[in-house]
């Protein structure tokens, strides 16, 4: 119903200089009143990432402003964007960091309006005890799922990735970071632990109101709610966050609208703590230098962090695919999957089954599911190859994406349903967690030692009485 009410929506802004977004609402409301100043017709509408090729498609959209570049690279590719006008105020690259997306024909199409670190948010009030969580690898860990035991609450939040591309590409980080398949074991893991809400907005407020302990989120969100923040030990990127320009647009509106947002526009977010693309930009007098200040040191912690730069058309690549999945298999069987995780997780917290046994048992849970491809009639593995050979025709094809959603999201349940069987069988059989943890061996050596003492004393008795009946047959003779 969201998607036809915005459809309808634009139909009817034809004649109004229209923006499709995916700003936070705090963002739009700083940004707005400048845009009007120069704009008074202007409308912003924030849209879900996947719907934004089919309101480009219906028309009247002039301007696109912010979310991950792994959106706008998939727009790229789908010729979904026109060229951006010359903008020689904006540098090419800020160190490593290119700031413009050059097509073969030396065209750019899109244009980094702001930088965002990946970060896990929390608050120091609500970790009574646990430590910061400061690893991709640590959210998926026993201790956190121990704290769900005791507890009942999930310790994290986390946005859909279809809600959110920021959280999309964060969960796509992970499996750059530790490989396919060891990647899916944390994101399993994480799944079970975690409220999935709406936006990332919202896992910003989760925690901030301690309903969740931490949260993935981009470092703007964890400044604007007073949060602290860890940047993941392990691996973390900056998120382009670009501007672009559809194919539908205005020419006139659209091309005065991207010199707007990179010039001035992104002086005034600064009061969000969004730092510019440019970061040049900072030193305007224009800039709050306090907040100035502030994202110039984020900036500079964030540059000595792991940085991976995975390039945009890369994660673009397997995007629809990762996020469908992601979805069909974690976010709608969740249920199921937190249930057999909690099994699974306190039956090695418990020592009964070893930790081999857990770790087996881990992978089959998180292991890329078997199914029947419904445009070719094969059984597939859901690998990273074969996520990037469905990928477009998953964007493209909304029947061939449904079946292939269903097929995922059964396959996903008799999995879970086979490791739970699994985990059973496990905690039946011999020998148990504890021989591993040494004390079998200590047993059966005790029980030796107490036999050989047993069978020494009955030894001796018997000697005993032998030589006293042999002494005895002596004096009678």
């Amino acid at each position: 119903m969201r998607s036809v009410w915005i459809l309808l929506l634009l139909a009817t802004l034809v004649f109004s200089t229209t923006v499709v977004t995916r700003a936070d609402p705090a963002s739009i409301d700083v940004a707005l009143p400048k845009l009007r100043e120069h704009f008074p017709d202007i409308r912003i509408i924030p849209a879900d990432p996947l719907q934004w090729k089919a309101l480009i498609d219906r028309g009247g959209v002039d301007f696109l402003w912010a979310g991950a570049p792994v959106l706008y690279e998939s727009l790229y590719r789908d010729g979904y964007l026109a060229p951006m006008p010359p903008l020689p105020e904006v540098p090419d690259r800020v160190g490593n960091i290119p700031l413009k997306r050059y097509g073969p024909d030396g065209e750019v199409y899109y244009v980094v309006y702001a930088l965002l670190g990946y970060v896990i948010g929390y608050s120091a009030e609500s970790l009574v005890g646990l430590k910061p969580v400061c690893s991709w690898r640590d959210m998926a860990s026993l201790e956190l799922t121990q704290y769900y035991l005791t507890t009942g609450r999930k310790p994290l939040a986390i946005a859909k990735p279809s809600k959110s591309t920021s959280t999309a590409a964060m969960m796509q980080l992970v499996t750059e970071i530790y490989g396919w398949e060891e990647g899916w074991r944390y994101l399993t893991a994480m799944a079970a632990l975690a409220r999935f809400v709406d936006s990332s907005g919202a896992v910003r407020d989760m925690v901030k109101r301690g309903e969740a302990l931490f949260g993935p989120m981009v470092d703007y969100f964890a400044f604007v709610a007073g949060l602290d923040y860890c940047i993941p030990q392990d691996g973390t990127d900056i998120l382009y966050d670009p501007v672009a320009i559809p194919k539908s647009a205005d020419r006139s509106k659209a091309e005065a609208l991207a010199k707007f947002f990179l010039t001035e526009i992104a002086k005034y977010t600064v009061d969000r703590y969004i730092l510019p693309g440019n970061p040049a930009l900072l030193d305007s007098p224009d800039v709050n230098q306090t907040k100035a200040s502030l994202l110039k040191k984020h900036l500079e912690k964030l540059m000595n962090s792991k940085i991976l730069a995975v390039p945009p058309e890369k994660s673009a690549s397997y995007y629809y695919s990762f996020v469908y999945y992601y979805e069909a298999t974690l976010v709608d069987l969740q249920d199921l999957l937190t249930e057999v995780w909690a099994k699974l997780a306190k039956a090695r917290l418990d020592g009964r089954i070893t930790e081999a046994q857990f770790n087996q048992l881990w992978a089959a849970l998180a292991a890329p599911v078997n199914y029947t491809d419904p445009a070719t009639g094969s059984v597939q593995t859901f690998t990273y190859q074969n996520a990037v050979e469905i990928n477009d025709k998953l964007a493209k094809d909304p029947t061939y994406r449904d079946q292939i959603y269903h097929a995922w999201r059964e396959a996903a349940r008799s999995k879970y349903r086979q490791v739970a069987a699994q985990l059973e069988a496990a905690q039946r059989a011999e020998p148990r967690a504890s021989t591993e943890l040494g004390w079998t061996p200590i047993l059966y050596a005790l029980s030796f030692a107490l036999i050989f003492a047993l069978s020494y004393i009955v030894l001796r008795s018997r000697m005993r009485k032998s030589h006293e009946s042999a002494a005895g047959g002596s004096l009678s003779v």
